[in-house]
């Protein structure tokens, strides 16, 4: 039915009407002709062994109007089904259908039989890469492989490529319709009336451009056509960040606990080594890193453990919320100096305790784990808490500058700080992108 419905979309129903079908059955085998009586040609589509539950079937074209009316479909020629309970069931007026093949083959035999449209770029592969190839086995008992001019797919690795194709097909399906969308409101709505009906900007869809360029043979491509992807990297990055400086901006102005604030951060892990300063990666979080003493308590789980990329040395990241009070709400005996809260003494004092115990317990845990390329050089520390805007007046800023500035080993920045920094690089992303827009336009 599907083959018949392909036709469909196209136009009108294609002539089969001078074809006619015939089967024959002898014990255990079954065979199916379709034949041209007026033309004087017969050919055999279907043959059936119930008893050794092997299948072929040889697809041709059975569309009268066709130049290649009575040929084979593909270059190859012969279907090969191994362990397949196929049945040959009639229809009615003369109508028959095949039953019993795997998901992906048209059933309706007057249409010459075969892969449904969108599989066919299986066939088309194969013959690429593998032109000799006369037969396709697809099989319940044997594993993928070549076997001089034929090729055998298992059946489990056939529903894998079948899945694969529709999983594509409905993403760039919808892409494409949201595209179509998007152009015809853009040249009626948005053309009539701008203003009540602005233009829409589509989310971006990273995946689906990454899909397209992760098997592009860059090497190959022209020094225009490396601008251009160039060009679209950048955007997508640009994209990509833009949302997820959007996303931040509503997480800091919200108010949530810390578990909250660490999740979206094991989420986005670039944010993290972006707000490091230097090539950290994800290693551990909430890793275990020494301390525990002879009734199992006390011991060590930072936020997140960071490696770095380069050197293996690690890295103590610690998460606080925007809300945390970052200093004392007096001054201390009217000198115009604040003290660190409590909170942010407390957290620094956490932080420096991780980083005596890992360097202490360093030889243990790397016995006992199963990456052990890290180090544990005089370790390094990130605290992200609280908001500078808490901090009203210059007294506060000027105290909370030197307190933090003092810290050995140490980073303290504060959540409305991180966000300016990927403000700051986003603009300078877009500024950059605009350019070499300009330039490439030129």
């Amino acid at each position: 039915m599907n083959n018949i419905l392909e036709y469909l979309e196209d136009g009108d129903l294609p002539s089969v009407g001078e074809n006619t079908i015939t089967v024959q059955e002898e014990e255990d085998n079954t065979e199916c002709f379709i034949s041209n009586n007026k033309s004087n040609l017969h050919h055999s589509i279907i043959q059936i062994d119930k008893k050794q539950l092997l299948t072929i079937i040889r697809p041709i074209n059975t569309i009268i109007e066709s130049h290649r009316y009575f040929k084979p479909k593909y270059y190859i020629k012969e279907f090969l089904f191994e362990g397949f309970d196929v049945e040959i069931e009639e229809l009615g007026q003369e109508e028959y259908g095949i039953e019993g093949l795997p998901k992906g083959f048209t059933r309706s035999v007057i249409f010459g039989l075969g892969l449904e449209k969108k599989y066919t770029i299986l066939i088309n592969t194969i013959t690429k890469h593998f032109r000799q190839c006369e037969r396709l086995n697809i099989s319940r008992l044997r594993a993928t492989k070549i076997n001089q001019d034929n090729l055998i797919i298992s059946y489990s690795d056939f529903e894998k490529i079948r899945k694969g194709i529709d999983r594509n097909q409905d993403l760039f399906y919808k892409e494409g319709q949201i595209a179509k969308e998007s152009f015809i409101y853009d040249n009626i709505f948005n053309f009539l009336n701008p203003t009540k009906y602005p233009i829409i900007k589509l989310p971006p869809r990273k995946e689906v451009i990454y899909k397209v360029l992760r098997n592009t043979e860059l090497r190959k491509s022209t020094e225009s056509d490396k601008s251009a992807l160039s060009l679209l990297k950048d955007t997508t990055d640009l994209s990509f960040l833009s949302i997820l400086m959007s996303e931040f901006q509503e997480k800091i102005n919200e108010n949530h606990k810390e578990a909250t604030y660490q999740s979206f951060f094991e989420r986005n892990p670039i944010l993290l080594t972006f707000f490091a300063g230097s090539p950290f990666v994800k290693f551990k979080n909430q890793a275990y890193i020494g301390g525990k003493s002879f009734d199992n308590s006390n011991g060590q789980y930072p936020d997140f453990l960071q490696k770095h990329k380069l050197t293996n040395n690690t890295f103590i990241v610690e998460i606080k919320t925007p809300q945390t009070q970052l200093l004392d709400k007096l001054a201390y005996r009217d000198t115009g100096v604040y003290n660190p809260s409590k909170h942010l003494s407390g957290s620094i004092t956490q932080i420096l305790t991780q980083k005596y115990q890992l360097e202490t317990d360093i030889s243990t845990l790397i016995k006992n784990a199963e990456d052990r390329n890290v180090e544990a050089y005089n370790v390094q520390g990130l605290l992200i808490i609280g908001n500078l805007e808490s901090l009203t007046d210059k007294a506060m800023i000027r105290s909370f500058e030197l307190f933090r500035n003092n810290q050995k080993n140490l980073r303290i920045v504060t959540y409305d700080e991180c966000f300016e920094q990927l403000k700051t690089f986003v603009e300078l992303l877009s500024n950059s992108i605009n350019e070499n827009a300009n330039q490439s336009g030129d």
